[in-house]
């Protein structure tokens, strides 16, 4: 029980840096979030990094979690562990920072010039769509997790 208490730990954790990083960037450079809403990209190159940023937090928290299950659990265990954290974000970016900060709370400084004409910017439909990713994105992510953890113990 102690491993799945510090597995539930690692995705809470690494969700929870990957949202402070989001709110973070959209409240000094709102202009990285652009596409996200459909308007023009107009800060790519910041965007690139905030990107890179979260890749490797998610990652980190994916191996994190793969090298702690890999010994209890086997491979296959690090592996729907290390898919389990991006899997995880994508429900966390879809509930907390789409549905109860950005529509729920709509904070001022959430604000980038003509966002209020973008057709997606308060449809809760679009933000579950574009959650879904996560659940993709997560298998390669579980499979370098997993190497790693098998190479690490």
């Amino acid at each position: 029980m102690d491993t799945m208490l510090l597995l539930v730990g690692i995705t809470l954790v690494t969700s929870v840096v990957a949202t402070l990083i989001i709110v973070a960037t959209w409240r000094f450079r709102p202009a990285i979030w652009a596409a996200d809403l459909g308007l023009p990209r107009q800060d790519p190159v910041a965007g690139f990094v905030v990107l890179v940023v979260l890749v490797l937090v998610l990652l980190g928290g994916s191996v994190a979690a793969s090298v702690v299950a890999i010994d209890e659990f086997g491979l296959v265990g690090a592996a729907i562990a290390g898919w389990a954290v991006m899997a995880f974000f994508g429900l966390w970016d879809f509930l907390v920072i789409d549905w109860l900060i950005f529509i729920g709370l709509r904070p001022s400084w959430f604000h980038i010039d003509g966002m209020e004409s973008s057709p997606h910017i308060y449809d809760w439909r679009h933000h579950g769509r574009e959650s879904l990713p996560a659940l993709v994105i997560g298998l390669p992510m579980a499979a370098v997790s997993t190497v790693v953890a098998a190479l690490a113990t």
